[in-house]
């Protein structure tokens, strides 16, 4: 049998859920339009996330870090997809700058 304790658990859970978001709904269309077009991902940068996935897991099996290669897997496996997000993100400022 349940006791008290998980009931108001699941009360609260409930509130939660169905009541808080009806306090703080907004009926400003234009902004929620604004987050949904600017939450689209383009297909070059899914790319770019399925290759920051496969890269790193491709030098695992093939350098195995755990051994003794940690520092050329960090420079043929971490390094080029930091260095590869870090030029997408300066892109992206100077593209947003011309706006």
């Amino acid at each position: 049998m349940a006791g008290i304790q998980e009931v108001l658990t699941i009360g609260f859970i409930i509130i939660f859920i169905f009541f808080i978001p009806r306090l703080f709904k907004t009926d400003n269309v234009q902004a929620h339009k604004k987050i949904a077009s600017q939450s689209q991902i383009s297909g070059k940068k899914r790319l770019g996330i399925v290759i920051s996935l496969f890269l790193p897991l491709t030098m695992v099996f093939i350098l195995k870090p755990w051994e003794e290669n940690l520092l050329l897997f960090l420079f043929v496996g971490i390094f080029p997809v930091a260095l590869g997000w870090a030029g997408v993100w300066v892109k992206d400022g100077f593209k947003n700058n011309k706006k």
